[in-house]
C-alpha cells in the first residue's frame, strides 16, 4: 500500500525549490489580498469608522483625556509587563528543580531498537541517515548521505 502524501522535494534541485516556495508565498499574498475589500467593510459595518471619527476627527478636536490617558495605560502596561517578567525571573532563576533524565546507554538504545551493532553504530555516527524498517518496523538497513 503507498502512503497517502507523496512528496517529490527531495528530487527537485535548490532553485525549482525555491521558485516553488515564491510562487506559493506569492499565491497566498494575492488570496489574502482578495479578502481586504470584506474585512473593511466588516469592520466598518461594525463601527471601527464610526468609533475612530468620535475619537479622533470630532470637528478637529483632540481630545484632552484621551490625549493624556492612552500614554499613561501604555506606560502601565507595560510596567505590568516587565513587573512580571522581572517576578518570573526571580522566582525561577534558582536551580532547575526537574529531575534529570537517566541516562540510556548505546547498548540499552540497540537492544531496545532491535538493531545490530554495525547498525547503531552507522545511526549514531551518520548525520543524515535513510533507514529501512522490517514489517515490525525493526531497523534492518541504513544508507548515508542526503
Amino acid at each position: 500500500m503507498t502512503p497517502p502524501i507523496i512528496d517529490h522535494t527531495p528530487a527537485r534541485g535548490p532553485r525549482k525549490r525555491l521558485a516553488s516556495g515564491a510562487l506559493t508565498a506569492a499565491a497566498w499574498t494575492v488570496y489574502a489580498w482578495l479578502w481586504v475589500p470584506l474585512i473593511t467593510a466588516v469592520a466598518w459595518f461594525v463601527g471601527v469608522r464610526t468609533a475612530y471619527l468620535r475619537l479622533y476627527l470630532n470637528e478637529n478636536e483632540i481630545d484632552a483625556f484621551l490625549l493624556l490617558s492612552l500614554p499613561v495605560i501604555a506606560l502601565i502596561c507595560g510596567a505590568l509587563l516587565i513587573g512580571w517578567a522581572e517576578y518570573n525571573r526571580v522566582r525561577f532563576s534558582k536551580a532547575d528543580r526537574r529531575k534529570r533524565r537517566v541516562k540510556t546507554s548505546e547498548e540499552q538504545v540497540r537492544i531496545s531498537l532491535g538493531a545490530s551493532p554495525a547498525l547503531a553504530a552507522k545511526l549514531r555516527d551518520g548525520r543524515i541517515v535513510r533507514l529501512a524498517l522490517d514489517d515490525d518496523a525493526r531497523p534492518v538497513a541504513a544508507t548515508s548521505g542526503s
